[in-house]
């Protein structure tokens, strides 16, 4: 990380300081901004990060295998490793399955797996065989690699995938317990036409 600006103070209307240090990454030029602690102060603390920690997974409702493999995903591709966050990719298909107990043969097994019970759409089908097929390439020695864009064509297939698997069920789980019973266990006669 290069810095860019060390110890730049603002301060509110009310009087509060703050202080802020901006760092870029030589390989994608983003910058993370970190709120510190004074330069007075010591120890030294970074206070928070703009943007948040990286370590967000950013689907919710994922067992901790599956945020792990997705987690590391994202890392591997922000530092410029496409392969490696392709294979990630094709792991965290494989411990999403497993979830719903479709371990059984190859990925692409499971995949028709999970179509078959209906747990994917015929779409998500085709991006899940998209992200296996990626994942093959990256982990496979020869004369074929992965560039960047492919694989973050492939991390926004898998984000999807998992937000159907994961957390759209649980979000509308947790709707259901909000609510109550449902209209047809609550006990209300349906009025008659």
């Amino acid at each position: 990380m290069q810095p860019l600006q060390v110890d730049m103070v603002s301060s509110s209307i009310d009087g509060k300081v703050r202080t802020w240090t901006v760092l870029s990454c030589p390989r994608c030029a983003r910058v993370v901004v970190f709120e510190t602690n004074a330069k007075d102060k010591q120890p030294p603390a970074i206070l928070g990060t703009i943007p948040e920690s990286t370590d967000e997974v950013g689907v919710s409702h994922l067992p901790d295998d599956v945020a792990a493999y997705y987690r590391q995903a994202n890392r591997v591709l922000d530092v410029g490793v496409p392969d490696a966050a392709a294979v990630q990719l094709r792991k965290t298909l494989e411990a999403a399955s497993a979830h719903f107990n479709v371990t059984k043969g190859s990925l692409l097994n499971r995949i028709r797996q999970l179509a078959n019970e209906g747990l994917i759409t015929a779409q998500f089908k085709e991006a899940l065989d998209y992200i296996r097929e990626i994942g093959n390439v990256g982990a496979h020695a020869g004369d074929e690699s992965v560039d960047e864009e492919t694989v973050r064509r492939a991390l926004r297939f898998t984000t999807q995938a998992l937000r159907n698997l994961f957390e759209i069920p649980a979000e509308l789980e947790a709707l259901k317990n909000e609510g109550g019973e449902d209209e047809e266990g609550s006990g209300k006669e349906e009025p008659t036409a």
